[in-house]
């Protein structure tokens, strides 16, 4: 049995709803959603409210939002209707018409019952009615109005009519007939629609009465509401006419990489449940989106998606499907203190191998007679994008072959990764010695490509299905959804979908594509750190400015050309001289490394710890290094080591200079601070 209902509480209920959401294409509709909840956070902080304290779910065209008792109803009626309409103007005056926001918005207030299943509530379901009835409908169909308000008549007896400030003649009385709901709302409309005729004369002590719900309606929703409440865990729509319950909201995070795939498959499995339901009945709405970048979606996952959120990066997801294990494993990493979200891996939905696509030309050169390939012969790889859990995997391997595995702590790190970034190019993949790392299935859809296979072992997108769940929102019919979702994946008909689209099924199967291995190729037991792989990589391929001031002597000019051969081709070099005031010089130039090189001591070069810059001191001699040293009292002091090169300590002049270049890169390449 499920828990008893808690009790009911107070609250202001009001509902938005773009109209003509369904008709704009895909791009509009996310700019739309983007600029509906900036304009709603906005509204509500100009009129006085808090956004993060009401609930609020997001319904794909529109919000419900459950406003506090505690939050006055005149802030809610008298200015968010109008700070809203401000924040509309603004959107749409820089919007296409196709991304411009016309808004239904309808506010009653009632109590409102939580319980397991979501909340229940005549007003909740009275809301709903009113702003999909045919006088606001028609009001924004008929008029130029960009922002029509519907309120119950209830409200209108205790908040509008009796203040002035309000402007209660503004509002005029409609019939609405929406299903069951029958009776008397007011209309407010403030911009290009047509003037509102004086409402009838009204005693002063008169009352409206109540909404008037018929008998029989009762009788009806008696059922489906004791069964399925009125709204999912945060609030959602109000149920349908009888019998059918509302259908669940599903809103399902996918990566880049499957995207088309799974818009497709989730439109599917919705219009599924109504052919399959025994009475017609529209089970579920899916809501399929992958937000700014996996990054992106990754870090908002990690802060247990936040309001904010809701405006950057997309609605709360219910199911997450992302490229790799890996990139849950660090998402779980951030919320392990956290005991309001949990993740909960399923299983993955299909396999991808990260893989190399070459031309037929460079395929020539490097590929064995059996299709394999070796790292060191790849050296003009394309650019890796690690903002997408592919671009991640494909970033590790490349790090892996380098490295001869994946520990990013070793002190030679980030000069290694570097030397790979600086050789990645922005060229045409697939064309001459341009190579792409990637996953198979973006190699096998690149035109130009020919598919080679690492001989050591690929690494592996294993596409997990993560449920996200909410512990203190439990929400049984939800959950019934998703396992359904993900036996539809898994489904042998939805797998020969996967296939056709260029991914193997679970079992490593794979469509017929020329070039392609139909066998499982070798793969590397190996699960990247998502997080710290990201990091390290974006930090080694971030554009460098390296100021080097040396003393003249032929060691230092020795080492500047060493130090010079570091960079890349977004890198820069710049030459200061070696008198008092370097480091500052260094900063004017933008500089954010500065190497001092000299083989005699040298007078204090002077600092003052202002600027982003570190200093890495060389010195060619014993005792170079020594804290009485300027060399040493410069690199101490903006964070930096100095590094003796001498044939008499220990290591030789070739090896200490590699650990100078060393130093060099992790203080250039070796961090994002």
């Amino acid at each position: 049995m499920g828990s008893q209902p808690q009790h009911a509480l107070h609250h202001t209920v009001v509902v938005v709803d773009v109209s003509a959401f369904g008709q704009r294409p895909l791009n509009p509709q996310l700019e739309i959603r983007r600029g509906l909840y900036a304009a709603l956070e906005a509204a509500f902080s100009d009129s006085g409210l808090d956004w993060s304290a009401a609930e609020h779910e997001d319904r794909g065209d529109g919000v419900l939002v459950l406003v506090p008792a505690d939050m006055p109803k005149s802030r809610v009626v008298g200015g968010l209707p109008h700070a809203l309409l401000g924040e509309l103007r603004r959107y749409n005056a820089s919007r296409k018409p196709t991304a411009q926001i016309r808004l239904r918005m309808a506010i009653t207030a009632g109590e409102v019952h939580h319980d397991e299943r979501g909340v229940v509530g005549d007003d909740v379901t009275l809301a709903f009615r009113l702003v999909n009835s045919a006088p606001v409908r028609d009001v924004l169909a008929h008029s130029t109005a960009s922002f029509a308000l519907i309120v119950s008549d209830r409200l209108y007896d205790d908040v509008v009519r009796p203040d002035p400030a309000m402007d209660p003649d503004s509002f005029r009385p409609v019939d609405v007939s929406v299903k069951e709901v029958r009776g008397r709302a007011w209309l407010h409309v403030s911009d290009g629609g047509p003037p509102p005729p004086p409402p009838p004369p009204r005693e002063p002590t008169e009352r409206r009465p109540r909404w008037r719900w018929p008998r029989r309606a009762w009788a009806l929703l008696a059922v489906p509401l004791a069964f399925a409440g009125v709204t999912n865990a945060v609030g959602a729509a109000p149920p349908a006419a009888p019998p059918c319950p509302p259908p669940v909201q599903l809103n399902v995070l996918v990566s880049a990489e499957k995207d088309a795939l799974v818009r497709r498959l989730a439109l599917e499995f919705e219009d599924d449940s109504r052919r399959h339901n025994p009475l017609g009945c529209k089970e579920l709405d899916t809501l399929v989106y992958t937000g700014p970048s996996a990054e992106a979606a990754a870090a908002a996952l990690g802060r247990g998606w936040q309001p904010g959120d809701l405006t950057a990066v997309g609605a709360e997801p219910h199911v997450w499907l992302p490229d790799s294990t890996a990139e849950v494993r660090a998402v779980q990493a951030a919320l392990w203190q956290r005991q309001d979200v949990a993740l909960h891996p399923r299983a993955g939905v299909a396999v991808t191998p990260v893989v190399l696509g070459v031309s037929e030309e460079l395929a020539a050169r490097i590929a064995e007679p059996d299709g394999d390939f070796h790292w060191r012969d790849v050296r003009r790889p394309a650019e890796v994008d690690t903002s997408s859990g592919a671009g991640v995997a494909a970033a590790a391997a490349l790090a892996h072959a380098e490295l001869g595995g994946l520990d990013l702590t070793a002190p030679g790190v980030p000069r290694a990764l570097h030397g790979i970034t600086r050789r990645t190019t922005s060229d045409e993949p697939c064309v001459g010695d341009v190579a792409l790392v990637g996953s198979e299935k973006a190699v096998v859809t690149t035109d130009g490509c020919r598919v080679l296979y690492p001989r050591d072992g690929a690494l592996v997108l294993d596409h997990p299905f993560v449920e996200v769940e909410r512990p203190k929102r439990p929400n049984p019919r939800r959950a019934r959804i998703v396992d359904r979702f993900l036996d539809h994946l898994l489904s042998p008909s939805t797998q020969e979908e996967f296939k056709r689209e260029g991914f193997r099924d679970v079992a490593w199967n794979v469509g017929a594509r020329p070039g392609v291995r139909l066998d499982r190729p070798r793969t590397l037991p190996v699960e990247p750190d998502a997080a710290a792989v990201r990091s390290a990589w974006e930090a080694a391929a971030r554009p460098r400015v390296i100021a080097v001031a040396g003393d003249g002597s032929s060691d230092a000019n020795l080492f500047a050309t060493a130090v010079r051969r570091l960079a890349g081709p977004r890198d820069r070099v710049i030459d200061l001289p070696l008198v008092q005031g370097v480091v500052e010089a260094g900063v004017g130039s933008g500089a954010n490394v500065v190497v001092l090189a000299a083989a005699a001591a040298i007078p204090p070069v002077g600092f003052d710890g202002s600027g982003p810059v570190r200093v890495v001191a060389v010195g060619f001699g014993n005792g170079a290094c020594a804290g009485s040293t300027a060399l040493s009292a410069a690199a101490a002091a903006h964070g930096g080591p100095c590094r003796e090169i001498t044939t008499t300590n220990g290591s030789g002049a070739s090896e200490g200079q590699e650990r100078a270049l060393d130093d060099i890169a992790r203080a250039a390449w070796g961090g994002l601070t």
